[in-house]
């Protein structure tokens, strides 16, 4: 399971020092501590990136190799968010800590608040006149909204081919996720079951080392090919979870 903080959160300041933003993601941090064990690695592994996004700027070290499974994703999850800068990273984290337990208090009421903090989109359920127009593909992949997928791939089907900076695509995203209705809907949709991220990853490459079971078996069931990544790995090869192995090794039988 990914950490989602540093085992050192002491600042380089003083509390009086430090300004609002960073007192809260100073708060924010400390209270992960407290809530590990209700989150999931999905989870762990996004504030483990934002974290490492905050207090260390734009990833700059080698791809773990691929024996190291659990490296591998801890280092996707940090190098995914590209040159975000510091400041949005931590106010993404401090949003993240909020929204997975709605009851933290972390902004101080005597802060300047108005002149830093914003609202997560995801800490509340979009409206519904609000979804089409402020949620992407990527956004509906990640938070498994299927009938978003299927609507937005019907309305636009160019988005099948759609990719972020790291070359991932909705079908790459869902997989990630374990968001099997976003995934379903996607493949429905028309995206490319083999499509490869920047590091020749298929959707399948991402089931298959998160340990997803189901999205394993959907991938599988669509067709998905046992393509070779820029290290020369399978899926299979990445597989660490005992029965998503069982699934792979089946099916290349």
């Amino acid at each position: 399971m990914a950490k989602a903080l540093s085992d050192n959160s002491d600042s380089d300041f003083s509390d009086e020092e430090q300004t609002p933003l960073e007192k809260a993601f100073s708060k924010a941090s400390d209270h992960v501590r407290k809530i590990t064990s209700k989150l999931d690695n999905n989870q762990l592994l996004e504030l483990y990136g934002l974290y490492k996004q905050s207090t260390e700027g734009q990833c700059n070290t080698p791809k773990p190799g691929w024996l190291d499974g659990k490296g591998r994703k801890k280092w996707e999850a940090w190098k995914n968010l590209g040159d975000l800068p510091s400041d949005e990273a931590k106010q993404k984290y401090i949003d993240l800590v909020q929204k997975y337990d709605p009851d933290c208090e972390l902004v101080s009421q005597s802060g300047p608040k108005e002149t830093w903090v914003t609202v997560s989109s995801l800490r509340y359920s979009p409206e519904p006149e609000l979804i089409d127009n402020e949620l992407s593909l990527f956004d509906a992949s990640r938070e498994n909204m299927g009938e978003l997928v299927t609507d937005l791939l019907k309305r636009n089907p160019e988005l099948k081919d759609e990719r972020d900076d790291d070359g991932l695509t909705a079908l790459h995203w869902a997989a990630d996720r374990d968001a099997t209705h976003a995934l379903t809907a996607a493949i429905k949709g028309g995206c490319n079951i083999d499509a490869v991220d920047n590091f020749d990853q298929t959707a399948l490459h991402y089931a298959a080392s998160c340990g997803h079971v189901e999205s394993t078996k959907i991938l599988l069931d669509a067709g998905a090919a046992f393509l070779k990544d820029d290290e020369g790995c399978t899926p299979l090869d990445l597989a660490t979870d005992k029965e998503v192995r069982t699934i792979l090794e089946s099916a290349i039988k």
